[in-house]
């Protein structure tokens, strides 16, 4: 996804300039929603994946802003906002290999850490 924005964030490490259109579910699923301007995120990587993902790569930001949007509003939870993840790093320009091997630590992740009501 070309011009997508970002800037520091004030509470948090990043947030987006200008409104994100996204398509939840993918390209012809129908199910879009607007990312508001200023929604502030953070792309949590373990300090033991920074030297494969900087939390600041340009081309995972995308993938952080979909995730975390879609769990903070209740959108969905961890194991579809993972796949979500994935989708915007491939929109964002990622790296095919690497965002496929980051992305199922986050779907692993997702599924393992069933702690809070609903997976979420």
């Amino acid at each position: 996804m070309d011009g997508v924005k970002f800037e520091r964030g004030l509470e948090r490490r990043w947030r987006n300039v200008e409104p994100v259109p996204w398509e939840v579910g993918g390209i012809g699923s129908g199910r879009h929603i607007t990312i508001p301007a200023h929604t502030e995120f953070e792309s949590s990587v373990p300090r033991l994946g920074r030297w494969f993902i900087s939390r600041d790569d340009p081309a995972f930001l995308l993938a952080a802003l979909v995730h975390d949007y879609l769990l903070e509003a209740g959108i969905y939870g961890r194991p579809q906002a993972a796949a979500e993840w994935y989708d915007g790093a491939m929109a964002g320009g990622a790296p095919p290999t690497k965002a496929k091997l980051a992305f199922v630590a986050i779907a692993a992740w997702a599924v393992f850490r069933q702690t809070d009501k609903g997976g979420r």
